[in-house]
């Protein structure tokens, strides 16, 4: 089954030219928030701590970063990634096709295939990039992609590129995914992509429900586990091990989060990795992932195995903080993980809530359209394994009184 989705395209891609004004679009961000806040979407991080930052001169409490397992700073990395430099310079000064493979590669996409158990692992320079690379190569015109309304931007451009016909289904909603899938010939073949953990909405894919839908129909399963893997499960492995099932079909996910480096993976079986690894554009024409950071992925991935209290913490905490923000009246959504969304009515209520928590030097997030739904603006809570129960009830203080103040709650 999964020999059909290794399918090589000569189609290729046309694109118009863009208008004059491109930049001048009505209805843009830029034209709906009040410039008293735009200094809000780009706060300038003058250095870090144990979640937390230094924020034109001020502490803050981080609560807007991916970095689950708070190793972003460890230094533990930061010593393997200095030791690299060292035998190997700042740079492997190639692609990997090229000059740009070494042991270090090699050893982090075998260390990453045990660990999600998969049959072979590709490693690429960001999750973005990987989830590109296996689309617009394996996937062609003559198939069909059906994606969760809330994928990331990433699986969307991936297929773009690929120009495959794309079909949407309502967010978590089966009987939609049937509907969709019972529209598609037999004969076409399918492929339904979801995010594991969906990072506007902090709720987890339905896997064993969704991969048995799509089975039924003869689709191949593909989940984006970028903010699943290091954080989710009793090993950490991501959406599968939460859910006790196996992996699916292809896993892709990101190196930057719970890792605390950057990069990213394509999991497959071996077949297509290497059928990924020679015709994905994102892989073949960028230089290799650095010493410093290959070398640092390997003893984060240590300290991933080796640690699960890191986990243990990070899933009291978020436990805790969803609780309370319930208890007090906010909506939270379909969330159950470390993203933890306040979802409002209306973007300047939630620019002002983001603003008063700025104040009390507590950093997190203001999301607005595209990356979530026009009517559904939120403030973006992301926890760490570094918070303990303490900061929960600081931020739970926080809102309380400028929720009540702004009527947000009762």
């Amino acid at each position: 089954m999964r020999d059909a989705i290794v399918l090589e395209s000569t189609e290729s891609i046309q694109t118009d030219p863009p208008s004059k004004d491109f930049a001048l679009k009505n209805g843009s961000s830029l034209d709906r928030i009040d410039p008293v806040y735009w200094r809000l979407g780009e706060r300038k991080v003058d250095a870090m701590g144990a979640g937390k930052v230094v924020c034109d001169g001020r502490e803050m409490m981080m609560l807007a970063s991916n970095n689950y397992l708070g190793l972003a700073g460890d230094a533990r990395l930061m010593r393997s990634g200095m030791e690299a430099i060292k035998s190997w310079g700042n740079s492997t000064s190639g692609s990997r096709l090229l000059n740009g493979t070494n042991q270090l590669h090699l050893k982090l996409e075998e260390r990453l295939r045990a660990f999600k158990r998969l049959e072979s692992v590709v490693v690429f320079q960001s999750g973005y990039m990987g989830n590109l690379g296996v689309l617009s190569s394996i996937v062609s015109k003559d198939d069909v992609v059906i994606i969760d309304k809330l994928v990331h931007a990433s699986i969307i451009d991936g297929c773009k590129l690929a120009g495959a016909s794309v079909r949407v289904f309502k967010h978590q909603n089966m009987e939609s995914l049937e509907k969709v899938l019972k529209r598609i010939a037999p004969t076409i073949k399918k492929l339904v992509v979801v995010d594991g953990i969906y990072s506007m909405d902090g709720d987890f894919a339905k896997l064993p429900e969704l991969t048995e839908l799509a089975h039924r129909y003869g689709a191949l399963v593909m989940v984006d586990d970028a903010h699943a893997t290091g954080v989710a499960g009793p090993h950490g492995r991501g959406t599968a091990d939460h859910f006790g099932s196996v992996e699916p079909d292809i896993v892709t996910g990101t190196l930057s989060k719970a890792f605390g480096c950057f990069g990213g993976f394509v999991g497959s079986t071996k077949q297509v990795t290497d059928f990924v690894k020679y015709n994905s554009h994102s892989f073949i024409y960028s230089t290799s992932l650095c010493p410093s950071v290959t070398a640092s992925l390997l003893t984060a991935l240590d300290i991933v195995e080796k640690e699960p209290e890191r986990r243990e913490n990070l899933w009291a905490c978020t436990r805790y903080l969803l609780h309370g923000l319930n208890q007090l009246g906010y909506n939270t959504g379909l969330s159950e993980t470390p993203i933890i969304p306040i979802i409002l009515d209306d973007e300047n209520t939630m620019f002002n809530l983001v603003a008063r928590l700025d104040s009390d030097d507590i950093f997190v997030s203001p999301v607005i359209y595209p990356a979530c739904p026009r009517k559904a603006p939120r403030v973006r809570l992301s926890l760490t394994a570094e918070h303990i129960i303490a900061d929960m009830d600081r931020v739970l203080g926080s809102l309380e009184r400028h929720g009540r103040a702004l009527g947000v709650i009762n």
